[in-house]
């Protein structure tokens, strides 16, 4: 490719990617239900499906998101507050539900509903739906081939790690310098201590396969955030074992360390819908729907 041509070529990825009105939609985060949409207007994907059919289609219309232009459900893992409503939602809208291989080959042999439209993939893989294009990576959960997903649409990047024991090198080469990158933050390990929570669940949420306490998300944006980073998603908060109110203090904390104090950032929460939509220039306008 002679000089010229690679300029150009630069140019014209420059303006697609500022070209495109990304916006992303919360329905949901925590241990009662997950959902989160990745739309261009045009087209979208659901990652994960974890509220009723009529509670994701509430929470869609909340956020003014069409559910024809959805494409497919990305499913992280198995686990009921990701997966409940996907079976008819996918039927309803006649898409796919989109996961590992594994986890399919689980829900069949467990007799699970399905819908009747499957797609499966290997952590790692990458392929693509529509205008995007799907990056998958294996995350440690207690879960059977659990992943974490970068979305990719005109050169913008949304990292998604929400059920994850620790932040591995591969999550890590896999989130690092998206735009948006939404990570768990799930418990205080002084409240989860303190909780009435049996010893063996205490044990299964800080271990190795369990969930991301708020220091060690906030430990992990030295490696995560970088010259492209725009917007910050805290996910998947306990509402027994941590505060919002934690979340922000530590995460600031970082911020204030990395010399990016003014990095924009949100604590998602269960019962709030959010909406971010990007910008022409660059940078997203947050908006939260009861």
């Amino acid at each position: 490719m002679g000089f010229f041509q690679w300029q150009y070529r630069k140019i014209r990825i420059f303006l697609k990617k500022f070209s495109i009105m990304l916006k992303i939609g919360i329905l949901g985060s925590g241990s009662k239900g997950n959902s989160l949409i990745v739309s261009t207007g045009q087209e979208a994907v659901l990652v994960d499906a974890g509220f009723s059919r009529r509670e994701l289609l509430r929470r869609l219309g909340a956020l003014g998101f069409d559910p024809a232009t959805i494409r497919c459900v990305l499913l992280t893992h198995e686990h009921t507050d990701h997966i409940s409503g996907a079976p008819v939602f996918c039927d309803t809208l006649k898409i796919p539900l989109c996961a590992a291989g594994n986890v399919l080959t689980l829900l069949k042999r467990k007799k699970s509903r399905l819908p009747a439209s499957l797609w499966s993939f290997e952590p790692g893989e990458q392929f693509n739906v529509g205008s995007f294009q799907i990056g998958t990576f294996p995350v440690q959960h207690d879960a059977t081939d659990p992943v974490g997903f970068v979305i990719g649409c005109g050169g913008i990047k949304v990292g998604i790690a929400t059920d994850l024991g620790e932040v591995s090198p591969m999550a890590r080469r896999s989130l690092v310098n998206t735009e948006v990158l939404v990570l768990e933050s799930n418990y205080d390990p002084e409240m989860l201590r303190n909780s009435d929570r049996r010893p063996g669940l205490k044990n299964r949420i800080n271990g190795f396969n369990g969930h991301l306490d708020n220091r060690s998300a906030a430990r992990a944006l030295d490696s995560l955030l970088g010259d492209r980073s725009e917007l910050l998603l805290l996910a998947h908060r306990s509402c027994e074992c941590n505060t919002e109110e934690l979340v922000r203090e530590e995460i600031s904390r970082e911020l204030s360390t990395l010399a990016r104090r003014d990095f924009p950032f949100a604590v998602l929460k269960q019962e709030h819908c959010l909406k971010a939509c990007r910008r022409p220039a660059g940078g997203f306008d947050l908006t939260e729907v009861m």
